[in-house]
C-alpha cells in the first residue's frame, strides 16, 4: 500500500489507509525513539494494557514537539484529506509497548457511543463519504508480522468493529502511515505469556498525531477527543496542557491552524 503523495487521497478514501515511504531520516528516527524511551524510563505517561502511553506528547515529551509538526507528516495529512486547509485537532501521543484489541478512533465509548461518539453522529451519517479526520502513525523501528499495525481495509465505511479481512501494515523505520480515524485497526495480536514476541512488542515505539479538514465536524471530533485526553492526563499530569508554543509555531509556519476549544 505504498503510495506517492498524489495517490494518498484516493487510497485513504477507498481502502482507508496508505503508507508513505522514507519520510524520516535515520537521525530523526534515532532522536525521536531516544526521547520517547527516555521519557517513559523516567516514569512519564500512563499504562494502557501492555503499553506506556503519553497523551499530548507534543507538549509533555521534552524535545519532541518537532515530530508532530514535521513537514512530511503535515504534507501526508494534507494529501490524505485532499486539501491544504487542515487543522491540528489537539491530539498527539507516544507509545511504547502494545495495547491489543480492534477498535476505531472515531470515538470508542465517547458520548455513550462505542463507534462514533467523538463526531456526535449516527453511524448512518458518519460511515459514509470521504475522510474528515486522519491520524498519521510514526513507527520508529522496522515492523514485522509480530509487531505491526493491523487494519481492516474499507472498514472506515462500515459501522462495525469486528474485522472482516484484516491486513498487516508492514513498514520500515522512517515510513509513515496515514489512516481515516473511522477504520477498524489494532496495535498487535495478543501473544502467549511466554512468547518470544513479547520482547519485540514491549520495545515497539510509535507516535501519532491527528489532523482534520477545517470544518465543524472536525471541531466536534476535537472537542470530544480532547475531553478523553484530559481524562487520561488527569491520572498523572493534573489536567489538560496549555498549547506548546514551539509546536504551534511550527504548525503555523506551515499554514496549519489549531482547533480552539469553545
Amino acid at each position: 500500500m505504498n503510495a506517492q503523495l498524489s495517490e494518498v487521497a484516493d487510497l485513504v478514501s477507498t481502502v482507508g489507509w496508505a503508507i508513505a515511504k522514507n519520510r524520516l531520516d535515520p537521525d530523526q528516527i534515532h532522536s525521536a525513539r531516544t526521547l520517547i524511551t527516555a521519557h517513559f524510563a523516567a516514569g512519564g505517561g500512563v499504562l494502557h494494557g501492555e503499553a506506556q502511553v503519553q497523551p499530548a506528547a507534543a507538549h509533555f515529551v521534552p524535545g519532541l514537539s518537532w515530530l508532530y509538526a514535521h513537514p512530511q507528516v503535515v504534507e501526508l495529512a494534507r494529501s490524505a484529506l485532499g486539501t491544504r486547509d487542515i487543522i491540528f485537532t489537539g491530539h498527539s501521543d507516544a507509545h511504547q509497548g502494545f495495547a491489543p484489541g480492534w477498535h476505531k478512533d472515531s470515538g470508542s465509548e465517547a458520548l455513550g457511543d462505542s463507534l462514533c461518539g467523538y463526531f456526535g453522529e449516527s453511524p448512518e451519517e458518519l460511515f459514509t463519504g470521504p475522510p474528515e479526520v486522519v491520524k498519521v502513525g510514526i513507527y520508529l523501528q522496522d515492523s514485522t508480522s509480530d509487531n505491526c499495525l493491523r487494519v481492516d481495509p474499507k472498514s472506515h465505511l462500515r459501522p462495525h468493529v469486528q474485522p472482516v479481512s484484516p491486513a498487516q501494515v508492514l513498514m520500515d523505520a522512517g515510513d509513515l502511515v496515514v489512516f481515516d480515524v473511522r477504520i477498524t485497526h489494532a496495535g498487535a495480536v495478543t501473544p502467549e505469556p511466554d512468547s518470544p514476541q513479547l520482547t519485540a512488542l514491549r520495545e515497539r515505539v510509535s507516535a501519532f498525531v491527528t489532523f482534520g479538514r477545517n470544518t465543524q465536524r472536525t471541531k466536534r471530533f476535537s472537542q470530544a477527543n480532547m475531553a478523553r485526553q484530559r481524562d487520561q492526563l488527569s491520572q498523572t499530569e493534573g489536567g489538560a496542557p496549555a498549547a506548546d508554543a514551539g509546536h504551534v509555531a511550527l504548525l503555523v509556519s506551515q499554514g496549519v491552524g489549531q482547533w480552539q476549544e469553545s
